[in-house]
């Protein structure tokens, strides 16, 4: 800049740059060939003053663009009618507008010298003298020319800044954080976030990932300059996540199927990424794995989670599971590895869920629009890691999390589909240990309870059956499920018909007096239904045995989960324990005597209702009691008007709320407490 104020203004304008004042237009070609000197490969741009006068030369213009010539810089003027430097230009129009007329004239002014750029580019690269980079096939070096004070010849002094790298690009992250991408050697690339150049994080991860660099921290500064005054031509989109992105699939070993929208880097990992290699063909898969899982049920019914993945988000379905229990022999892990092979090696996709939140977290944003394996419940898996886990992986979100620089990061979230085997169904598992599942989360992970194989193709038995598709599963997968994602990416439009279409079907056939939670689990069929529908393309299946492979799946599920209110059902059986367990013990018979029967931890008082031998007895419940062991987890008041419903919890006639008045307490000095009455409504009554 010329002057100290423009000079000011600017670093206001660009504050990423290096600013210098050369205090006058004269003074300015010296300073521009210095700074040349000093800066061999920067972009140099001379802010020049505006000096219009009437019939007199403009000796801030003439000056500034002599300066720019000679170092092959750009010169850029405020755009006014009247004499002014860019410091009067802020002044006048404020920061922001003097910000954009400064950008429009480099971009101007870039673009008319750019032939000459990049032609005098050459003649100083040819310099012999300069000091420079160079990036070479046998690496990266900077080179400091010297001349020999008694032959002159000029001597390169070399100092080896990091192995060879190819290209240099920039990307953007998905909260707009900058990049750069590195790519090197045998395809080898990695992302380094921009304010990591140069710093000990950023030289870290590019010497993890391979890239080797100088230890020396002088070198390293001039590494860092150079890498950030590339020019860089693309821009790359990058994702820690998986799935569908600008117009491709990343799969979770950050492989991408389809052609993006722009290039795309991957900086996700799961701890299976190494799994999704490909083994034989689409038709292998077909007439080893999917044509012997053709007339089982429970077998297409998993292949058909598989491929509803991927679907998830095209359809704009919810993130479900499918969890399928049975003792060991009945092939719950052949079934699974039918389905999981669509994408990939059985073996390696198995995770456990035996693992923390945090981590679950992380697998869920890897298989984003993805398939989940989770194998064995049961098998050292702690029962509150597996609640909270399922919790999250249906949730779709993580934790909101601080930042270290202040703020908090941005909150994951994911589309997926699991599939997890076990010995127990999941509600089962947790309830031995204590740990209560809410309704809501048995519609997000259904429990299959699966049978045995009945159609053996070609095999004699069983056994024969489920070790064809041991084999055939580990010699043929992978490649029909990226076939399948590729189809679905060219027919979106009839993915979304083939759900609408199933969303319709299922509405009609669950009965409108089955309870809440049906009607909603009847999604989750519904979009296994439309995938199976979708992807007869690759299992050549028929549309009958599709359609009724999800109809015996929903019949065993519903048998187990029941048609009614499964909160309600919840409900009514939390409060028949608790009476039936302590009902006897910690409920005081009136009248009550402290003296002859003291009782431990009193939950209340119990009085027949009447005389009748039949009558139910009545449980006037302390209010505390109440909230914080029989109605534990669940909200009081809806808790209280589900019991009354069910004829349980008798509401007081004359008052509001559900909380009665007790008979009077002789031993409290004929007082009355308040109290839930509660009854065991008969056996006769409750069918």
């Amino acid at each position: 800049a010329e002057g100290l104020a423009t000079a000011m203004t600017c670093q206001l304008i660009q504050p990423e740059a290096h600013t210098v004042a050369a205090i006058d237009a004269g003074n300015l070609i010296h300073v521009a060939k210095v700074m040349r000197t000093k800066y061999p490969e920067s972009q140099i741009i001379i802010a020049g003053d505006n000096d219009i006068k009437p019939d007199q030369d403009n000796t801030g213009k003439l000056a500034a663009e002599k300066a720019a010539k000679a170092v092959n810089g750009i010169a850029v003027l405020p755009p006014t009618d009247d004499k002014a430097d860019w410091d009067d230009y802020r002044l006048s129009h404020g920061i922001e507008a003097a910000r954009q007329a400064f950008n429009a004239e480099v971009d101007k002014q870039g673009s008319k010298v750019m032939i000459e750029i990049d032609v005098n580019h050459k003649a100083l690269k040819s310099d012999p003298m300069k000091i420079r980079i160079e990036s070479r096939d046998d690496g990266v070096f900077l080179v400091t020319p010297k001349a020999d004070k008694e032959t002159g010849e000029i001597i390169n002094h070399e100092q080896w800044l990091s192995n060879a790298i190819k290209r240099i690009t920039k990307g953007v992250n998905d909260l707009n954080q900058k990049y750069l991408i590195f790519e090197w050697g045998n395809n080898n690339v990695q992302a380094v976030p921009m304010g990591d150049i140069g710093e000990r994080e950023g030289w870290k991860t590019l010497k993890n990932a391979g890239l080797i660099v100088t230890t020396k921290s002088g070198l390293r500064q001039s590494l860092s300059d150079w890498l950030l005054r590339q020019k860089f031509k693309e821009n790359w989109s990058i994702t820690n996540k998986s799935g569908w992105h600008k117009g491709a699939y990343i799969m979770p070993d950050g492989s991408i199927i389809g052609t993006p929208e722009q290039p795309i880097f991957f900086n996700g990992q799961s701890a299976a990424a190494t799994a999704y290699q490909t083994s034989g063909t689409v038709e292998s898969w077909r007439n080893d794995v999917a044509r012997l899982a053709n007339g089982n049920s429970f077998m297409m019914f998993a292949i058909g989670a598989a491929l509803a993945a991927p679907m998830t988000s095209i359809t704009g379905a919810d993130s479900f599971g499918i969890h399928i229990y049975a003792q060991s022999t009945a092939g719950k892990s052949t079934t699974a590895d039918m389905a999981v092979s669509l994408y990939g090696d059985p073996d390696l996709q198995r995770l456990t869920w035996y693992g923390t939140e945090y981590g679950m977290t992380n697998e869920a944003v890897a298989h984003n629009d993805g398939l989940l394996y989770l194998d064995e419940v049961g098998q050292g898996a702690d029962p509150k890691h597996v609640y909270k886990s399922a919790y999250t992986l249906f949730n779709g979100k993580g934790k909101i999390q601080g930042a270290k620089d202040g703020g908090n990061r941005q909150v994951q979230s994911w589309r997926t589909v699991a599939i997890s085997t076990g010995e127990k169904d999941i509600e089962t598992f947790l309830l031995s240990s204590g740990v209560k599942v809410n309704a809501g989360q048995l519609v997000r992970l259904l429990n299959i309870p699966i049978e045995r194989a009945t159609e053996l193709h070609e095999c004699e038995t069983g056994k024969a059956h489920a070790d064809l598709i041991k084999v055939n599963c580990r010699s043929s997968y992978g490649a029909a499920g990226r076939y399948w994602i590729e189809y679905l990416s060219n027919h979106k439009d009839e993915a979304q018909g083939a759900y609408r279409a199933a969303q319709q079907r299922w509405n009609k056939l669950i009965p409108s007096s089955y309870g809440e939670q049906v009607h909603r689990a009847s999604d989750r069929f519904a979009t296994i239904e439309a995938a199976l529908m979708m992807g007869r393309v690759i299992t050549g299946w028929s549309e009958q045995d599709c359609k009724d492979a999800v109809q015996t799946a929903f019949n065993v599920w519903v048998a187990e989960f029941g048609t009614g209110n499964k909160e309600i059902e919840q409900i009514k059986e939390q409060t028949i324990a608790f009476l039936s367990t302590y009902g006897m013990s910690r409920f005081a018979p009136l009248p009550y005597d402290e003296q002859s029967l003291p009782i431990r931890e009193l939950a209340g008082y119990r009085v027949k209702s009447s005389t009748h031998d039949e009558a139910p007895i009545l449980f006037y419940t302390l209010p505390t009691v109440f909230k914080n062991e029989i109605a534990k987890t669940f909200n009081t008041d809806i808790f209280s008007d589900a019991l009354h419903k069910l004829g349980i919890l008798k509401k007081p006639a004359n008052e509001k709320g559900y909380q009665s008045r007790t008979p009077r307490l002789k031993h409290l000095g004929n007082i009355q407490q308040r109290a839930y009455i509660l009854m065991l409504v008969p056996d006769e009554e409750e069918e």
